[in-house]
This record gives C-alpha cells, structure tokens and sequence, in this order.
C-alpha cells in the first residue's frame, strides 16, 4: 500500500510539473515528500541502493504521470481550465496544516517575522507572474507561422547549449517550491514546443512509429541532459538551506502557496465563468485537499 501511495504521489509531481501554473515541488511539499524526495538525491552517489529504493516509486510515477498523462491533461486543461486549475489549489491548499505545523510553532516563537517573511514571499511570486504573464501576453499573437515543436526547438545555430540550458532552468524551477517551471518556459517560448515534442514521443511510441519516435527524442536529448545535471545542482542548496533555516524555509514555502491562487488562476476570466463551472471546480479543488490530507505525511 505504502508504494502504491509513492506511485500515486509521483504521478500527481509528474503531471504538475506540465501543467502552467502548477509548481510540482509545491505539491511535493503538500503530499510531504519533498526532504524525502532531495535528501535521497543529494545522497545518489552516497547511498546509491537507498536512494534508488526511495526515488524509484517517486520516479516511475512522475514519469507515467508525463508520459501516459499529458496528453489527457493538456486536454483537460484546455477544455476545463477552471476545474483543473481549482483541483490543483486544492491539493496545494491540503498541505497548510502541516507546513504551519513547522513553522509556527512553541519552538519558533517569533509569528511576527514569520507572518512578514510569508507575506514578503506571496509578494515577490505576485509581482514577478504578473511581469511573466504581461511578457508572455506581449508575445501572442505576432502573426508570425507556427513551426512543428522539433523545428521550432532546432532552428537556432546552438540549439543543443540552448535546451540544455533550458533544461537546467526547468530544474530549477522543479526543485524550487512555488515556482511554476511551464510558467517560465512559456515566457521563453520553450513551453509548447517541448510539450509537443513530448507528445509526439507519444504517438510515436503508440503506433510503433521508430524513426519519428529517434528524431524526437534525439532533440530532447540536451534537455534532459540539462535537467539531470540542475537537479542534483539545486538539490544539494535546497536541502542546506532547509537544514540550517528550516523554519525560515517553511515559511516562504506557505507564503509561495498563499501567492499560488493569484498565479494559478491569473488568466480565468471571470466573467465568462458558468455557475456549474464555477461549482465543479470547487468541489474538486475540495476533493484535492482531501486527497493531499490522505496523500500527506513524512513521506
């Protein structure tokens, strides 16, 4: 039971991380495996069979979530982008029990430095998505012919540095709770180019389509390359910054989730919400905080 719960946790970290908007550390944050989950790969070359054991389940989840689910998440988030995104916050929502739990405390006396840390934090994320989406809003609309995602990613002369830095800054944006990394890829214009690439890995792979299948994935090879290589990099910070200033720590993590119903729901526009819409996605952003309390615990 207790892997089935890891695999579930993983594919839930999985789909986030695709979804705009959506931080997968965050939720890892709420599910509590997040010190879990950094702490085994920062120790990988340490205690490789531990680490292994403790990341497989975590791994195998995140990566069925990316490749089996995209596609039906990229469906549901253009067609029910309300319900979807409410669904989200509920699971976010689900882990301030805990968080507060750490960081307010009998131990940590000082709530006002803790409140003021919080509140600075939600501020900072606000106003940096609103530049981010104001950049990525800039961007639409141009009039200029719209390249499959293989070309688009290879159309520069250094293409191959290019994605594998861009892979080191989704990363980034992995590890870092509260920051959404399809966020930041879309104000690149690296975000539906390599989602379409993915899903083309996709059906390559479902109708046994091997050529199609090299092409893409050899494009993707840098960017995975650069992924792996940030992972273990912001790791080993994150987990020294959550050693020696936990409490602090925590405390920008609640502030990051007070700030991520402004990001998440940035783009909905209100006024074209239906009422069953508005109710659905209430209920599922309260069934997700439930299944982030059944999800949640010390890993």
């Amino acid at each position: 039971m207790k892997y089935i719960n890891e695999l579930l946790k993983g594919v839930i970290i999985g789909v986030a991380n695709i979804l705009p908007g959506i931080s997968g550390g965050m939720l890892a944050i709420t599910m509590g495996v997040y010190d879990t989950i950094i702490h085994a790969v920062t120790q990988l070359f340490k205690e490789p069979i531990k680490s292994i054991r403790t990341l497989f389940p975590y791994g195998i989840g995140a990566v069925a979530g990316i490749v089996f689910l995209s596609l039906a998440f990229e469906y549901l988030f253009h067609t029910y982008p309300l319900q979807t995104k409410l669904s989200f916050l509920g699971l976010i929502g689900g882990g301030l029990p805990t968080l507060f739990q750490k960081s307010f405390n009998k131990e940590h006396p000082d709530r006002n430095k803790g409140v003021l840390t919080a509140a600075i934090t939600c501020g900072v994320v606000i106003l940096i998505t609103f530049v981010a989406e104001t950049v990525i809003a800039s961007g639409r609309d141009t009039g200029m012919a719209v390249l499959t995602g293989v070309d688009y990613l290879t159309s520069g002369k250094f293409w191959v540095i290019t994605l594998f830095f861009v892979g080191l800054l989704a990363a980034a944006t992995m590890i870092v709770p509260g920051v959404s990394g399809s966020m930041i890829m879309m104000m690149l214009g690296f975000y539906e180019p390599i989602l379409q690439t993915n899903n083309a890995c996709i059906r390559a792979l479902t109708t046994m389509n091997v050529s199609s299948l090299f092409l893409n994935i050899l494009v993707l090879v840098p960017y995975f390359i650069g992924m792996a290589f940030g992972i273990f990099l912001f790791a080993k910070v994150v987990e020294r910054l959550l050693t020696k200033h936990e409490c602090q720590m925590y405390r920008i993590i609640i502030g990051l989730v007070f700030s991520s119903p402004f990001v998440i729901l940035w783009d909905v526009n209100w006024k074209s919400v239906e009422l069953y819409a508005l109710l659905g996605g209430i209920s599922l952003a309260l069934l997700g905080y439930v299944a982030a309390d059944l999800l949640g615990g010390e890993g």
